[in-house]
């Protein structure tokens, strides 16, 4: 059997709801937003060169269970493609990911052809005691690969002659709204932050058709938005309490993203979204130890297929950042212009169902079989 790698919605969505619990618990008051899909590739990079138990913990860690590694190198081919080569107008979505090896290491011609194969020229030697030139030349990488939206991953100060390999990895998404948000419906209005202080945040609002569910059984609504010439879409978990964010992680935890989005159904409803844009960064190193992923970073650490010769290496950094910009026009940059195709007329008389995002909220984009980042909006 060719395809029995769990790179399964449930292996993948198991993984990022497990990595994002740790963070969002880890961070409370912080606005979040990371990628797992991308992280998850990343780490299955150093996978294909791991061996024994440091191979057996990222294959449970991952949730990738049974398959060979070029199997799983192909799933993982197979989720990247997605994002080349897609049509014009619809979302942008590129991964970048890369491991840097200490020059003194040679890197095993059989997982160099691997890689390439599948992640697109992914592992590279590095002279990490020119730690300036090392960290401007991994840092300008990531800003191209991510259309100058992630700048700065690693600092200099972070490498020395002792650094073995950096896993890299980043995440570029640009997507128009399939209904954009009318200019003139942006207006201030009172958003309650994580712990209660009130601002004055920019609005955007609309009334239109979205899939919507009441979740009483999570003490919150959720929306989808779509984005235009895609089946990616903008999910958004609201707490019917004003501070009821970390309670709704709690329960999300070990959840399937596609169980909420299953239950949602078209209604008319009148939304209300602030408009936000914010940066996250995190050494990933804690909370994946905290998935069982630990022999990686240690002197136990076998990533013996990644090298030509013998030498030990371990991993000393997974470093990942991630950028994102919510506005009337859709996600990241705006700028392209977008004609609505009119809608069915709207029924008169119909209920319209309220949606104001005016505190804390979870939000995820996703497809039915990748979550491609999880977030939270704690403070404006």
């Amino acid at each position: 059997m060719a395809n029995t790698v769990n790179h399964s919605p449930a292996g993948e969505g198991q993984f990022a709801s497990r990595l994002f619990s740790q963070l969002a618990k880890s961070q409370p008051g912080r606005n979040v937003i990371l990628s797992p899909s991308s992280i998850r590739t990343g780490l299955a990079l150093a996978y294909l060169g791991a061996e024994g138990s440091t191979a057996d913990e990222l294959k449970e860690g991952l949730q990738l269970e049974g398959a060979g590694k070029s199997e799983v190198a192909q799933q993982f081919a197979h989720l990247l493609a997605k994002g080349q080569g897609k049509d014009e107008d619809g979302p942008k979505l590129n991964y970048a990911n890369r491991i840097y090896v200490a020059q003194q290491l040679q890197l095993a011609q059989s997982y160099q052809d691997l890689v390439s194969k599948n992640f697109a020229a992914a592992a590279e030697n590095l002279n990490f005691s020119q730690s300036v030139e090392a960290a401007r030349r991994i840092n300008s990488w990531v800003e191209e690969q991510t259309h100058q939206q992630v700048k700065d991953l690693i600092a200099a100060d972070s490498l020395d002659g002792n650094t073995a390999a950096i896993l890299v990895n980043a995440i570029y998404f640009k997507g128009d709204w399939q209904l954009i948000f009318p200019d003139y419906g942006t207006l201030a209005r009172e958003f309650a932050n994580y712990g209660g202080q009130k601002v004055s945040v920019d609005t955007m609002s609309q009334e239109d058709y979205f899939r919507f569910a009441e979740l009483p059984e999570l003490k919150a609504k959720a929306l989808e938005l779509p984005y235009f010439g895609s089946d990616i879409v903008f999910l958004i978990i609201l707490p019917q309490d004003e501070q009821g964010l970390a309670a709704l992680e709690e329960k999300l935890n070990g959840l399937d993203l596609n169980e909420i989005s299953s239950q949602l159904a078209r209604r008319k409803v009148k939304l209300q979204l602030p408009k936000f844009k914010f940066e996250f960064d995190v050494p990933l190193q804690p909370a994946l130890e905290e998935l069982g992923i630990k022999k990686l970073f240690g002197p136990e650490a076998d990533l013996r297929s990644m090298l030509r010769e013998s030498g030990k290496l371990r991993i000393s950094e997974v470093k990942h950042k991630a950028v994102i910009e919510v506005n009337e026009q859709g996600t990241t940059a705006s700028g392209a212009t977008f004609v609505k195709a009119e809608l069915e007329s709207l029924v008169l008389g119909e209920e319209v169902l309220e949606f104001t995002a005016d505190h804390p909220f979870f939000f995820a984009i996703k497809d039915s079989q990748s979550t491609f980042f999880l977030g939270h909006v704690s403070q404006l």
